[in-house]
């Protein structure tokens, strides 16, 4: 099995910055699926424990069989962080990463720095139409479709997206 590594992507005009794990698939098969998730408006003791631990589970995810591709991104706009990830998965192997190990923990550690007065997150899983997302199509999916807190109160649960209106 080729060992998986993180390679970084430079944002445009110096703007945020994108890691990406493996290389985009052309083709994804019948079973895979997507999550997503997306924190916004991260002060910055929230940025700096959010990155230790994005860290950690970046270090778990090139370990995690099924994990057909991932990106992590980040962006700092008035002094306030963004962070979004993109992961792609082979069948139902998600929960290997999303349950144990760093990940695990940082979910039970991270709701109480994440979900504060401060922020609004997103997060979404859902069934691949055959592509993925770019980043800007990802956001608005979330937007859109995922799970919402605004302020560490949930406002909306997760829909199925319409993949049509937005992917075309």
């Amino acid at each position: 099995m080729e060992k998986k590594k993180w390679n970084m992507v430079k944002g445009k005009e110096g703007k945020g910055g994108l890691m990406v794990l493996g290389e985009k698939p052309d083709i994804l098969p019948k079973q895979a699926f997507i999550s997503l998730t997306r924190g916004e408006g991260l002060n910055f003791a929230q940025l700096v424990i959010n990155q230790v631990f994005t860290f950690l589970v970046m270090n778990q995810m090139k370990k995690i069989p099924g994990l057909l591709y991932a990106e992590v991104e980040g962006e700092l706009i008035r002094g306030k962080g963004n962070g979004q990830t993109i992961t792609v998965w082979d069948g139902k192997t998600m929960p290997q990463l999303r349950n144990r190990g760093s990940h695990g923990f940082a979910m039970k550690f991270l709701g109480w720095v994440i979900h504060r007065k401060n922020t609004q997150t997103y997060y979404l899983t859902y069934k691949t139409n055959g592509s993925i997302p770019t980043k800007e199509q990802a956001t608005d999916i979330l937007k859109k479709s995922g799970k919402f807190y605004d302020r560490g109160l949930l406002v909306r649960k997760a829909t199925p997206p319409n993949l049509d209106e937005i992917i075309s």
